[in-house]
């Protein structure tokens, strides 16, 4: 943490304000720009917080000054217009303890103090300006201005409050971003890369017993004909695609088509359980084919429709 000198008070009656830092004149008297602190609301498990301004605010008496042991100073912090900032908008807490209206105390025996901004939910968005004025004193001079017991402004400030997202909040609508952007690939580009579809219209099969099938195959991305059907989840055909299972206790071994790039061509594999002619290990758009199950000697008919 920077330390930073707010305040230098000479006294024998002699009372000054610097900022060694981020400080700078207006109007003869100094600007103090003290940072920025921000407010975040709750969200779910996430408590609401207000994030302050720690400055290190040093006070500096002669030793005139200190040996009046009556030697003070009650500062306040008030708006531009000259009026107090409620407790319920700005906080400060001065060496961990909150002030009552925005007022504390110096004495010549200070030498410094640890100054927390916290400004509070009700407060406006945006960039806040006001003075820091001495409200009471035991003093004779500011600076090379005579003191006669009245209120006087001796420093402007600058403090700028940042209404947030909470972090948790802002930490979920980044991965809702993320899962909806990615969602978006996924089904409009990267989901057809890694899962292409079968291009073939309709997969008839039948055998001179009188078993027939005619199924609609276009768009699957797998052909699977088992005597061990394992329905597929909703969301493996939501983000993977359709896999068509062929049914029946005439596949004594599983077998499996599958798309070929994007031609009108898909891949067969047969597992070495059944024999194809012609031989190939590529199926055509209306082609015809027969196959032979090794295990039980009975031929099937596969045509492309």
């Amino acid at each position: 943490m920077k330390k930073i000198h707010l305040l230098t008070i000479i006294a024998i009656s002699v009372f000054s304000v610097h900022f060694l830092s981020a400080c700078q004149k207006e109007d003869g008297l100094s600007k103090a720009k003290l940072g920025e602190c921000s407010y975040y609301p709750g969200f779910l498990w996430s408590k609401a917080d207000t994030i302050g301004v720690t400055k290190h605010l040093y006070l500096d008496f002669n030793d005139d000054a200190k040996e009046d042991k009556e030697t003070f100073v009650e500062m306040v912090f008030v708006d531009k217009e000259g009026h107090p900032i409620p407790d319920d908008v700005l906080e400060i807490t001065i060496d961990g303890v909150i002030t009552k209206g925005n007022k504390f105390t110096a004495y010549s025996s200070d030498e410094e103090k640890k100054v927390t901004f916290r400004f509070l939910p009700k407060a406006e968005n945006g960039n806040h300006q006001g003075y820091i004025k001495l409200t009471s004193y035991k003093l004779d001079r500011f600076d090379n201005q005579e003191l006669n017991g009245k209120p006087v402004e001796v420093m402007r400030w600058d403090l700028r409050f940042n209404k947030c997202m909470n972090p948790l909040a802002k930490v979920m609508m980044w991965f809702c971003i993320f899962v909806m952007v990615a969602l978006v690939l996924w089904f409009t580009l990267l989901k057809n890369i890694f899962y292409p579809r079968i291009r073939l219209s309709r997969l008839e099969l039948s055998t001179k017993r009188g078993y027939y099938v005619n199924k609609r195959i276009n768009g699957s991305r797998m052909v699977v004909a088992t005597n061990n059907y394992k329905p597929q989840s909703r969301l493996s055909k939501l983000f993977t695609g359709k896999i068509t299972y062929i049914k029946d206790e005439l596949w004594t071994s599983s077998w499996e088509m599958t798309p070929k790039g994007r031609r009108k061509v898909a891949k067969i594999n047969l597992h070495g359980k059944y024999m194809i002619s012609p031989v190939t290990s590529e199926i055509s758009n209306y082609g015809t084919y027969q196959l032979d199950n090794l295990a039980t000697k009975e031929s099937i008919t596969l045509k492309i429709l």
